[in-house]
């Protein structure tokens, strides 16, 4: 049963200290990993890309499969065994590196590795949360997580430049792997039973698969919000391909000016936190998502004019992600509550899944391209052309029907 209020709802609170943890040191894995290519192994913007398109590759070569798992199975041990799964993979590259036998082969496998895992704990999640806090408070609980991971984006990308600057790039990440390890302690730790799902015995993975992908086509507001972040994540991953070596060897930004000027982002998305409740009820799920792609391309407008000495780039770097900040938790937590308030409790894995893929399948190829282009034509204008990726995003959604959707109709709970 659902605690009318979060905080005193015991197992949601581990649910929510064990990914706060996780995230924190996920952030710093962010900045530790591409930086370890760059400055331990000579990478450049092709190499990085690379590494950003391993990472996401899982969402489309297992997410699909991984959300029928999710559906099938019990979310907590699904939780505990990535989080563990994350641990030892990212442990391996302190190890190697320790050993003196690291390489950019085995960083791109801990990337796709880690993307996998990653994509487990987070269809997990989202498919725990509703059975945890009830969906007349997924917008509050989602709100939370997202206030969490504000404050893993200003302690992970600070803290994890500070560590590169002193302790080198790889033992960086060995924190990232103990945060893992904690996170599944909280996670151990929840009692809240599950309820048991039904599911047709002789139904074929694909056949569950289907269920989900159809679900979606037949929802027109979904697949709609699906499609405008689609496109808006081929210039964010793109930016995520090319950030790293555009700040450290076109605008000279050290290690720890970098994660600074990343970090700036955690402030102005507790905000974005906070304002997604009152912003939601106030003006609609719709509008809302909307505004968000709206901050997203004023954000990548700044970034191919940053310039000057290492302080101004990085000012405007800040403000670029302080944009960013709000942009993030006012889209997650609107979409993800729309997509887990009306998707039936059994379907919610593979929706999961689905949603994810549809919207990610452009990760990888946009990584890896923007890093090509980068190193062809120059970092300005790969970063120029994704601002005005993400301007056709936001006036995708902005011309569509979903500026005047406002609130779902949750589905009806399953006893």
């Amino acid at each position: 049963m659902a605690s009318t209020r979060l905080s005193s709802n015991s197992d949601f609170v581990k649910l929510w200290t064990g990914f706060t943890i996780a995230r924190v040191g996920s952030q710093i894995t962010v900045l530790a990993l591409p930086l370890t290519a760059v400055l331990l192994l000579g990478a450049g913007a092709t190499e990085t890309g690379l590494l950003v398109a391993a990472q996401m590759a899982p969402s489309i070569v297992a997410g699909l499969f991984i959300g029928v798992w999710v559906d099938r199975l019990p979310r907590r041990p699904i939780l505990i065994v990535s989080d563990i799964g994350s641990a030892i993979v990212i442990g391996t590259v302190p190890l190697a590196a320790a050993l003196g036998v690291l390489s950019l082969a085995q960083l791109y496998v801990v990337s796709f590795l880690g993307g996998a895992f990653a994509v487990s704990t987070d269809l997990a999640r989202a498919a725990f949360v509703p059975a945890l806090v009830g969906r007349s408070r997924l917008v509050a609980a989602n709100s939370r997580l997202q206030a969490s991971n504000a404050v893993a984006q200003v302690a992970g990308p600070s803290l994890g430049g500070i560590l590169v600057q002193t302790l080198t790039a790889p033992i960086a990440m060995l924190c990232d792997a103990v945060g893992f390890v904690v996170s599944a302690l909280f996670i151990a730790a929840i009692r809240s039973p599950e309820a048991p799902r039904s599911r047709e015995a002789e139904a074929s993975v694909w056949r569950e698969i289907t269920d989900g992908l159809r679900w979606v086509r037949q929802q027109p507001i979904v697949l709609r919000c699906i499609t405008a972040i689609a496109l808006a994540n081929i210039e964010w991953f793109a930016v995520q391909g090319v950030l790293v070596v555009y700040a450290t060897r076109e605008l000279g930004l050290s290690p720890a000016l970098l994660g600074i000027s990343l970090a700036v982002i955690g402030p102005l998305s507790l905000l974005g936190a906070a304002l997604a409740g009152p912003l939601t009820a106030r003006w609609g799920l719709g509008p809302v998502m909307i505004a968000a792609l709206f901050l997203e391309t004023l954000s990548r407008l700044l970034l191919p004019f940053a310039g000057g000495t290492p302080e101004q780039a990085a000012v405007v770097l800040g403000l670029s992600q302080s944009l960013l900040g709000l942009t993030v938790p006012l889209w997650v937590v609107s979409s993800v509550s729309l997509t887990q308030a009306l998707t039936p409790e059994h379907l919610l894995g593979r929706v999961n899944s689905a949603t994810r893929f549809v919207a990610f399948a452009v990760a990888p190829p946009a990584a890896f391209g923007a890093g090509l282009v980068g190193d062809l034509v120059g970092l300005r204008p790969t970063l120029f052309a994704s601002a005005v990726i993400a301007a056709l995003a936001f006036l995708y959604l902005l011309l569509s029907p979903v500026r005047e959707f406002q609130h779902p109709t949750p589905h009806a709970e399953v006893a």
